[in-house]
């Protein structure tokens, strides 16, 4: 688009109230220097300049076409765009899918068809978009009312309206920007396209993105993957899928909650994901304003305790090191901070500070070779000198333009003024200290590891895996789960399902006791709600009593389905087999009982977007309580893997707490791997949960699984 030169604007209006008008007036006066043509139906003289009834009648090229015509003429003239041999079209024009009828979508799919078996290169945007705007052209192909200062930063952004907020937001803070496309219903360019436009943009360095939605989600890892190492991106997504809240009937759906794949996609590719809009912006500024960080060693400069310590705790979730100064840098600034001050880090110049202090702090920040980075905290005391303060952190970073800095002014009016100053100095302000310190992390360089590969040998699993799954559908039974976890190579205690009493006896008795019993049905996910697991059985009597109880807890359960279909004997310790067969799998599992050990959950289930998902977190009746889980797209690889668990809050669980021993965290993490693995090699799973996997220094073993298949 950098090359344009002459643009159409096709639906040109006198009316200075329609967008056809304010479109080509906008092209007209704020700067662009290529031709402009009006194409009106009725051929008249608009803003002094000739109209043309059809594009068609243009006598010279045209480089771009902006479409602002009611929605069904829209597929006639983009066919009339196409045998001009138009590069770029941008179709502002409403009236398709996104009003939800049977005709916007028609209109829209005839749009796809005008571009399908065609030879031309042209590159649509829209419809029902902003248009584009390129402020170091002078390029304003948008209903926005002005050009934003040009700069560094790419935005692309689904909505339009958002757009036009975001640029008159970014006044106040200073950013420009390179280019902002508006990219509506992404019918034939999505946000793949754009983000591969915006890699080759030289005034691109970094690229902001506005979705409600991802099109085809493993292209956008794969893209994202791939230009996040090279221009930083930050991500504001709304309208997050509630596939996982639909999916409750597992643990794994109930704990994906509405974001758990934007979260996995930004972990696995760099992106940084902003909370709303002031953080989005905030992100932008800072990445494309500061340098990089070149290690997570930085230092927090504060004048209170508590934002201080909200400072530290942020900056250990994130990542970042607090070291403590130099000895003889911080014995230069105990000399020149009152002795109940802190030179730690924190560095507490302490709530009656002025500016001397702070300046005193900052330069001894920047002569620490071990610090690499600032984060400069105030909340405003009656004699605290904000505006000096401001002044005096500007300045510091003039004279330190490698050292990035960023920082929190707490309060309101109080500290307005201050902020102003950082602003118009170029230094990042967040509202709160933890958003200040996840800025600076993200300054961090990215390092994205290559996606995971499948292991050889894969494709005869492959084959294995869909002859065990032929023909079933809904919750596995445990056989055909033990045959399909024995192919992944993830552990089982020995089992075995029985029909009678009897039967679980000599069972137990061949696995070797202690064991426990579970009822065995399809219609059943949550067997300890209903009294279906007895545990820790000792002997004989022991499972002939846990197998009476359990059919008798599952007969008087809510679940009426089995008490009208477990027509029992009279000593209700067997299952007649013509009741059995109408519960289809209704029978007890013996199985091993196993010491017990650290209880941590694997799971996944498949994202409507970004397909297969795997997590892995605190596990047993814990696992939706503390929802302490994380998720990532599989298929994912062992490095991968061991960093999911240390996101966990629970990992220090696995290394061992009050004298107990570490786990088997390598074991642990290649069940992950191969969990991620059988998602991605059977879309026909829908969700799956392992709860409890019991974690021990010996190993894992998984003790109860559940498998859903679509």
């Amino acid at each position: 688009m950098r090359k344009t030169q002459s643009i159409a604007v096709i639906g040109a209006s006198a009316s200075p109230h329609k967008v056809g008008h304010m479109i080509f007036k906008n092209l007209l006066t704020q700067g662009f220097a290529g031709d402009v043509y009006a194409v009106n139906a009725k051929g008249e003289e608009i803003l002094g300049k000739k109209s043309f009834s059809t594009i068609g009648e243009i006598p010279h090229p045209v480089d771009m076409a902006v479409i602002v015509t009611p929605a069904p003429t829209v597929p006639p003239v983009l066919e009339q765009c196409i045998a001009k041999d138009v590069h770029t079209v941008l179709i502002i024009s409403a009236g398709f899918s996104e009003t939800h009828t049977e005709e916007g979508r028609a209109l829209e799919e005839q749009l796809r068809c005008k571009l399908k078996d065609k030879s031309s290169q042209m590159r649509v945007i829209g419809p029902n978009c902003l248009g584009v705007l390129i402020p170091s052209l002078g390029l304003n192909a948008s209903f926005a009312k002005d050009l934003p200062k040009p700069g560094p930063i790419a935005l692309i952004s689904q909505s339009g309206a958002l757009a036009v907020a975001l640029i008159d937001q970014s006044l106040s803070l200073g950013i420009g920007y390179s280019q902002i496309l508006s990219i509506g219903n992404k019918t034939l360019t999505d946000e793949c396209d754009a983000l591969e436009d915006l890699a080759l943009d030289p005034e691109t360095k970094v690229i902001g993105l506005y979705l409600e939605s991802i099109k085809d989600g493993r292209r956008f890892l794969d893209v994202a993957r791939r230009i996040a190492s090279k221009k930083p991106i930050v991500l504001l997504k709304s309208g997050v899928s509630d596939a996982g809240r639909k999916a409750a009937s597992s643990h794994t759906g109930a704990l994906a909650g509405s974001s758990a794949s934007i979260d996995a996609a930004c972990a696995q590719t760099g992106i940084h994901r902003a909370g709303n809009a002031e953080e989005f912006l905030m992100l932008l500024q800072t990445l494309s304003a500061q340098p990089s960080l070149r290690t997570k060693r930085i230092a927090v400069l504060t004048n209170a305790g508590g934002p201080g310590i909200l400072a530290t705790d942020a900056a250990e979730a994130a990542g970042l090191e607090l070291p403590q100064l130099q000895a003889a840098i911080g014995n230069r600034l105990k000399g020149q901070l009152p002795s109940s001050a802190s030179v730690g880090n924190p560095i507490d110049v302490l709530g009656d500070a002025l500016c001397d202090r702070y300046s005193a702090a900052l330069e001894a920040t920047g002569d620490d070779a071990g610090i690499d980075g600032v984060v400069a905290l105030l909340t405003p005391q009656i004699m605290t000198p904000v505006q000096e303060i401001a002044t005096a952190i500007v300045d510091f970073r003039k004279r330190q333009p490698l050292m990035p800095i960023v920082a929190c002014f707490m309060g309101g009016p109080s500290v307005s003024e201050g902020l102003n100053i950082l602003m118009k100095g170029g230094i990042p302000h967040f509202s709160t200290p933890e958003a200040a310190v996840r800025a600076m992390a993200t300054l961090l360089p990215q390092k994205n590891d290559a996606e995971a590969q499948p292991k050889r040998g894969a494709r005869t699993r492959l084959e294995s895996a869909k002859s065990v799954l032929l023909g079933h559908s809904g919750l596995l039974d445990e056989e055909t789960t033990s045959k399909l976890f024995a192919l992944y190579q993830l552990p089982q205690p020995a089992a075995k399902v029985a029909s009678s009493a009897d039967e679980a006896v000599r069972i137990a008795t061949t696995i070797g006791f202690p064991v426990i019993a579970k009822i065995s049905s399809p219609q059943i996910l949550h067997k300890t709600d209903i009294g279906g697991v007895k545990g820790n059985l000792q002997n004989a009597d022991d499972v002939h009593k846990a197998f009476a109880e359990i059919i008798a807890n599952v007969t008087a359960s809510k679940f009426s389905v089995f008490s009208s279909i477990l027509n029992l004997g009279a000593e209700g310790n067997s299952l007649p087999a013509e009741a059995s067969a109408k519960a289809g799998q209704c029978s007890i599992l013996i199985q091993k009982h196993l010491p017990p050990g650290n209880e941590f959950i694997i799971g996944g289930l498949q994202d409507p977007s970004f397909g297969p998902m795997v997590m892995v977190g605190l596990g047993g009746i814990f696992a939706e309580l503390f929802r302490d889980a994380v998720f990532r797209i599989a298929p994912i690889d062992d490095t991968e893997a061991y960093r999911m668990l240390t996101e966990l809050k629970s990992w220090k669980l696995l290394l061992g707490v009050r004298g107990k021993a570490r786990s088997d965290i390598d074991a642990l993490a290649r069940a992950i791997v191969a969990v991620g693995q059988m998602l991605h090699e059977c879309p026909q799973m829908t969700e799956l949960d392992c709860n409890p996997v019991l974690v021990s220094e010996k190993g894992i073993a998984i003790a109860d699984a559940k498998v859903v298949i679509g």
